[in-house]
């Protein structure tokens, strides 16, 4: 089975299982056994899932039927949270979750719209700017400060599409830069003793309170980290579900992990940029910032811990990476490539 995948899956696979592998070993060295339920295994499993359901649906992307479930997945989500009451908002129970999956939705969306024939592209802008208003709904002030630009370059993409290598290039080093920089900017926000009232407007109390102790549980096991499940087991904020992760995909896995995992989880992110950029110049552009946008919001949120969610990001990388190879099944189909 593994004969017939190419060179590109084959190293996306293998960064994944190095991932695995190394939460295991060090959930072993804590004298535990790593839960096929944690996120350092569910997570990867499903964006591998994704990206391999993406790569399958490429070729498809003008038909009918997946502009449809498009716009039905999209107002689903949008029925779904204004339907439900109090914070856990269906379908994934929280709302932040939700609207980030509404963000991935917008990148789907606007992959569907660079394939779509001219009288089937009004359902999918219907899509992306309803996507939009799941991320209002939900309230999420993450996805909505990322779901907007990302709206604004699908429909650019659309009417003036990226024709040259050079944005592929230009894309992939914005993601890069994009995703240090949030990491970073977490780090250092994670190790002050208070934050201005601004910030707090945007991250509440309660942030600061699981930041400061993932920072603290890193700093005490630098390198290798305490291990999957530590931060739940030490977090002065741990006994309660909605505050058992630090909320912050780097300060977590810092914590659990060390700095062989962050490092780990950066190559996980770049490996993802570069394989979203492989489809044609608009495709890989949205791709690439679609994912991004991803990476970026779970730097200040729990948001793979929610296997719908990457599973989304796996099948916009799969889509946008396949993209360029599905002309000629294109023409057998009778739609001229694009």
């Amino acid at each position: 089975m593994l004969g017939r995948l190419g060179g590109r899956e084959l190293f996306g696979l293998a960064v994944l299982v190095v991932w695995v592998g190394w939460a295991g070993i060090r959930s072993a060295l804590a004298g535990q056994a790593l839960s096929p339920l944690s996120p350092y295994v569910a997570a990867p499993l499903s964006l591998a899932v994704g990206v391999a359901l993406g790569a399958l649906l490429a070729p498809y992307s003008w038909r009918r039927g997946v502009t449809l479930a498009l716009l039905g997945a999209t107002l689903y989500l949008l029925v779904a949270v204004l339907a439900t009451g109090g914070p856990a908002k269906s379908p994934t129970g929280y709302a932040n979750a939700n609207a980030a999956l509404a963000v991935q939705l917008i990148g789907l969306s606007g992959l569907a719209l660079l394939a779509a024939p001219r009288g089937r592209r009004w359902p999918l802008v219907v899509a992306a700017i309803s996507s939009l208003g799941v991320t209002v709904a939900n309230a999420s002030v993450g996805a909505i400060a990322l779901g907007g630009p990302l709206l604004a370059l699908v429909l650019t993409m659309r009417w003036k599409p990226a024709q040259r290598h050079t944005g592929k290039v230009v894309a992939t080093g914005l993601s890069t830069a994009a995703m240090a920089v949030s990491a970073t900017a977490v780090m250092a926000l994670a190790t002050q003793p208070s934050w201005p009232r601004l910030v707090l407007r945007l991250l509440d109390e309660a942030r600061h309170t699981m930041w400061g102790d993932a920072v603290r549980l890193w700093r005490e096991h630098a390198a290798f980290g305490a291990g999957p499940g530590a931060f739940e087991r030490i977090s002065t904020l741990g006994h309660d579900p909605d505050t058992a992760s630090a909320h912050s995909v780097v300060l977590q896995v810092g914590a659990e992990t060390g700095w062989v995992g962050v490092a780990l989880l950066l190559a996980i992110g770049l490996t993802g940029s570069w394989w979203a950029s492989q489809g044609r110049p608009a495709s890989a552009v949205v791709g690439v910032a679609t994912w991004t946008a991803l990476v970026v919001h779970s730097m200040t949120d729990h948001l793979v811990d929610f296997p719908l969610v990457v599973l989304a990001g796996g099948i916009v990388l799969g889509w946008s990476g396949a993209s360029g190879r599905s002309e000629q099944l294109d023409v057998s189909e009778g739609q001229p490539p694009r």
